[in-house]
């Protein structure tokens, strides 16, 4: 084997490992599926504030004895709308039933039923609502959170406008007043809780999720696939940390900025004004429920107002948002090294969709501007393979010569490479600064909104895999004919190995990737295929006059 094609061959390789390790990685850092009943309660609370046993509920020293439940009423629910958002609320846990996107990007196909709006609250049948309220047992409380009763307990709507809804009533033995509103910006909502107590304690505000066990679970190859899955989430002393659904814990110590949940392409998080409480992750009592909460200190009176986002990841809206709730974009283990070129590529996308109005039509223009921002390299490492083309008789008189020393025919073809000023590696350079930006662009079109539900000829969404598989057979064929036209290693083996079993391999990989990026790989290979073939017409036109 020449030394050209161990050299190809070690590209190709680690181009390999690489993906397989970012594929790997990205199926690690996917939201794990909850452990099953049996593991529910608050988060390093210790005995005194475990999950009610079946003999009863853990009491803490000096606790009150439970209040009684409130008799369980009719359901009631008020309805809060922007040009946005469509909120239901309940007064079951005075919480939030149901908010619905009511833009016609946000429609979701489901089987049977058609498209219908993507809704942001999703929970068990016996989970508490988004927002609902427990106590601690110095107020009455079981200690659990999930699994406390109370936080399905009946509140009574005391007032409502076309702004906003107060709900009345007890939990625990603390007397609780939540008043919803419409909040200023877009996909934004307000809460003002308002409660008094005997005595001092602690209420828990909750924000549950849930996965069904049965779900299929995101990965490098789901294409883009919207999932049920969550993933809670806690701001506080500058960090945001992800439950990675393992083992409830305590979330990092100091005031908590904000409380919630990653769902994809969407986030919903609530931000204490200030920034106050602590912040906690659960698992609830049913296999699949999980969920963040803000545990909030109750010196007889508490005070409080939040702002609620529960909308997409779009970062501009996020950062108005303020609190850097722009950190709930997580690109994956291994693309967040990334994360900073994914940004770039999506400003850059922005700007060419605003003015092509078409976000493929914008992929396909910021293929071409990285193909003219790489082009000296791409010419550089194209002489340099004609170069070492030209030096093959040399090298194969150099292995007559040297026969099966090893050492001295590396050493004397390196010889052979400097004095013809040649660098062995030129070749595999554009290629290895490639896979960074794939990597980046992947990253974006799996967490970034702006591209989801965006259509392009016959593809309907972007960032999901390309049913027809029209786009991934065509990149593979044009793989294969800019093999086809580069030089070719002198072993014909070797050759036929790269020529053939490459272009399969890169095809298998792309069929369940988003098609947005197999749509960037096909574009960068059709323009690879022009300026090859001009370069080489430039080069056999410049060689004669050298002559």
């Amino acid at each position: 084997m020449t030394p050209e094609t161990r050299r190809i061959l070690l590209a190709t390789t680690l181009s390999a490992v690489i993906m397989f390790a970012f594929m790997w990685f990205q199926s690690r850092n996917a939201p794990p599926r909850p452990a099953g009943a049996g593991d529910a309660g608050p988060a390093s609370q210790g005995s005194a504030k475990s999950e009610p046993s079946p003999s009863g509920p853990a009491q803490a020293p000096g606790a009150v004895k439970p209040a009684q439940p409130v008799p369980a009423l009719p359901e009631e629910t008020a309805v809060l709308e922007t040009r946005e958002l469509k909120a239901t609320f309940t007064t079951v846990g005075g919480a939030l039933k149901s908010l619905q996107l009511k833009e016609k990007k946000f429609q979701r196909e489901v089987k049977g039923v058609g498209e219908v709006p993507v809704d942001l609250v999703h929970v068990a049948e016996n989970e508490p609502w988004p927002n609902a309220l427990v106590a601690s047992p110095e107020l009455g409380g079981t200690g659990g959170l999930a699994g406390d009763p109370a936080s399905r307990g009946s509140m009574r709507i005391t007032g409502r406008d076309a702004k906003s809804v107060t709900f009345e009533g007890l939990v625990g033995t603390a007397e609780v007043r939540k008043r919803f509103f419409l909040g200023e910006r877009p996909y934004e909502l307000g809460l003002e809780l308002h409660a008094t107590a005997a005595q001092k304690g602690e209420l828990v505000l909750l924000y549950p999720g849930f996965v069904a066990p049965d779900a299929p679970k995101p990965g490098f190859f789901s294409g883009g696939e919207i999932f049920e899955g969550v993933t809670p989430l806690c701001r506080a002393a500058g960090k945001t940390s992800r439950f990675d659904g393992e083992e409830a814990k305590e979330a990092v110590a100091g005031a908590a900025a904000w409380v919630g949940l990653d769902q994809h392409y969407f986030v919903s998080a609530v931000m204490p004004t200030p920034e106050m409480g602590e912040c906690l992750f659960f698992r609830g009592p049913g296999a699949g429920e999980l969920g963040a909460a803000l545990r909030l200190p109750l010196d007889r009176t508490l005070d409080v107002t939040f702002k609620i986002y529960k909308g997409p990841k779009q970062l501009d809206l996020l950062r108005a948002e303020g609190r850097e709730l722009d950190s709930a974009v997580d690109y994956g283990a291994v693309a967040n090294l990334f994360a900073f070129f994914a940004r770039i590529l999506l400003y850059v996308m922005k700007a060419l969709e605003s003015v092509v109005k078409n976000w493929g039509v914008a992929i396909i223009l910021l293929t071409v501007v990285v193909k003219a921002l790489l082009y000296p390299l791409t010419a550089k490492s194209m002489r340099s393979m004609n170069e070492m083309r030209k030096l093959q008789p040399e090298i194969e008189k150099l292995k007559a010569k040297h026969g099966d020393d090893k050492e001295k025919l590396n050493v004397a073809v390196m010889q052979l490479y400097q004095q013809h000023k040649v660098n062995p590696l030129g070749g595999c350079l554009p290629m290895l600064i490639q896979m960074p930006i794939w990597f980046a662009l992947y990253a974006t079109l799996q967490t970034s909104v702006e591209l989801y539900n965006e259509p392009f000829l016959w593809l309907r969404d972007l960032t999901r895999y390309d049913p027809l598989y029209i786009l991934p057979l065509t990149m593979g064929a044009s793989s294969f004919l800019m093999q086809k036209i580069s030089p070719q290693p002198a072993d014909n083996t070797q050759a036929k190995m790269l020529l053939y079993i490459m272009p399969v391999f890169f095809t298998f990989i792309m069929l369940k990737l988003p098609a947005g990026l197999t749509l960037y790989i096909l574009v960068n290979n059709v323009l690879s295929i022009a300026q090859q073939q001009w370069l080489m017409r430039r080069h056999a036109a410049t060689t004669p006059a050298k002559a």
